[in-house]
């Protein structure tokens, strides 16, 4: 039943319901439909953002303006519950002016528009000043900014950046003057230089005439020309010569400042190492001993002469002092060094060169009068040219002496390739006026070999024997010897015979 309007209940759209509709009737059709009150009435909300802001990315297109949570797309006029709102758009080809969404960092449906302005990107010398002189811009602007036709009147002081100044020397030189005029002096002489007065002084013109080999230098209060001189006190720092050569002269190179120490000879590149009256006859002259090393023996030092890639090595030669005043010539000692405490002596050694491949160990050579009277060959063999004297208090001694014993029988033959030696004989006893063989073979032995026997017969032999030893059938390598009983007593059964083997050469 219908009702009078104040006689309805009251509502708004905050309190309408999804269950509560706007009836519809078109009355062509004689039709009803119903709309549901939420859409005729949609809820509205402010879009400003109102917490922390996330920016959006920076462009020049187009962006979509909405109001509150309306999500309208429509481009047309057709949907009768969406409002259509207008864009907002910058027209920047520079990209000076941009526009951003930035969103709230709490609720990402509430955004803000921001219009962004990077002063950076703006470009005074793009505009247009054809109608005004607001601006100035670069040559080949619009508005060219040309000093020599502009209306500049007067002379631009230094303390504007000026010069102060009207005209100048041609070919001169300015300086600076505190907040005055700057300083306008005239052409420099040809080859001059200009050399400063020090604080508030004007510079002043020094002419070069020189002399050979001189150099400016400072003496304090002026520039001079004169000859370079070092200063004696001690350098600081490395003397670097960036290649170049120091020529001494007749002076020294010394750590005293003396007249001592190294001096190169004048007329060649022989060089003088001492302190008495110089002398040039080598490369390398020393007034004095030569030391080697260092104090804690840490490695051992040497002296050799340098590779030699072409042909045979030349000699290495030591001399000693020749003597021109009718006296005995200088000698050279040879000397290993001593020990200390009980420490042993140090020895000293010759030794031949060593070879290679193929080729043959090089000897050792003791000459007098350059004349070879001793020599050690590669196979370790020591040749004397004449006689080999002893003292007579001395002996000729054969150190390592070895024996052999004969066993089985008195003719058993034995083995001892040794020059010198003892055979124990077997312990057979020999009766008077009897002998016997056995041959004795000694890799030493050759046809031409010395062998000097003597029997060494035992304590308690009978008086009437008499043993004796002699060689027979002598060849290389074996010799045969016999023992004999001289006497008419048998010999008792302890007995020794000892060798000494000397060889022979033609």
């Amino acid at each position: 039943m219908a009702k009078r309007i104040s006689d309805l209940r009251t509502t708004n759209k905050a309190g309408n319901t999804s269950r509560e509709y706007v009836l519809l009737s078109n009355i062509d059709s004689n039709t009803s439909t119903k709309i549901a009150l939420n859409d005729v009435f949609p809820t509205l909300q402010s879009g400003k953002a109102t917490a922390a802001i996330v920016n959006g990315t920076p462009t020049t297109n187009p962006l979509d303006l909405f109001v509150g949570g309306g999500v309208g797309t429509s481009t047309a006029n057709t949907d009768k519950s969406v409002l259509i709102f207008k864009g907002i758009q910058v027209e920047d080809s520079l990209g000076a002016l941009t526009l951003r969404n930035d969103k709230s960092s709490a609720d990402g449906t509430k955004q803000n528009i921001v219009v962004a302005l990077d002063h950076r990107q703006i470009r005074l010398d793009l505009a247009d000043n054809a109608t005004g002189a607001q601006f100035l811009s670069e040559s080949g602007g619009s508005n060219p900014l040309n000093l020599e036709t502009s209306s500049l009147n007067g002379t631009l002081p230094v303390t504007r950046g000026g010069t102060g100044i009207g005209s100048m020397v041609p070919g001169g030189l300015i300086f600076g003057n505190g907040t005055g005029s700057l300083g306008n002096m005239a052409a420099l002489a040809s080859g001059s230089l200009l050399v400063g007065q020090g604080t508030g002084s004007a510079p002043t013109e020094l002419a070069i005439s020189a002399t050979s080999g001189t150099v400016l230098t400072s003496t304090g209060t002026s520039l001079v020309w004169q000859k370079p001189v070092i200063n004696t006190a001690s350098f600081s720092t490395t003397l670097n010569m960036n290649n170049n050569s120091i020529n001494l002269g007749s002076g020294y190179l010394s750590g005293t400042g003396t007249s001592a120490g190294v001096s190169l000879s004048t007329s060649s590149n022989y060089t003088y190492i001492g302190s008495g009256t110089k002398y040039f006859n080598a490369r390398l002259n020393i007034d004095g001993n030569l030391t080697l090393g260092n104090s804690i023996g840490s490695t051992s030092q040497t002296i050799k002469q340098s590779v030699c890639t072409s042909g045979a090595s030349p000699a290495f030669n030591i001399y000693g002092s020749d003597n021109s005043g009718g006296s005995t010539g200088g000698n050279i000692n040879i000397q290993a060094g001593g020990g200390d405490g009980n420490g042993n002596g140090g020895d000293t050694s010759i030794n031949g060169g060593i070879p290679s491949g193929t080729g043959t160990a090089g000897s050792v050579y003791l000459k007098t009068n350059n004349n070879v009277g001793l020599s050690v060959d590669n196979n370790q063999d020591v040749n004397v040219t004449n006689n080999l004297t002893l003292n007579q208090s001395k002996t000729l001694e054969w150190r390592g002496t070895e024996t052999v014993t004969q066993l089985t029988s008195i003719t058993t033959a034995v083995t001892l390739n040794a020059s010198a030696g003892v055979i124990v004989l077997h312990a057979t006893s020999i009766s008077g006026h009897d002998s016997h063989y056995f041959t004795f073979n000694n890799s030493l032995i050759n046809a031409r070999s010395i062998i000097l026997l003597t029997c060494e017969v035992d304590g308690a032999e009978s008086a009437g024997a008499g043993l004796t030893a002699q060689i027979a059938n002598r060849a290389a390598g074996s010799v045969s010897i016999r023992v004999s009983n001289t006497g008419n007593s048998a010999s008792t059964t302890n007995h020794s015979i000892h060798f000494l083997v000397m060889n022979v050469y033609v």
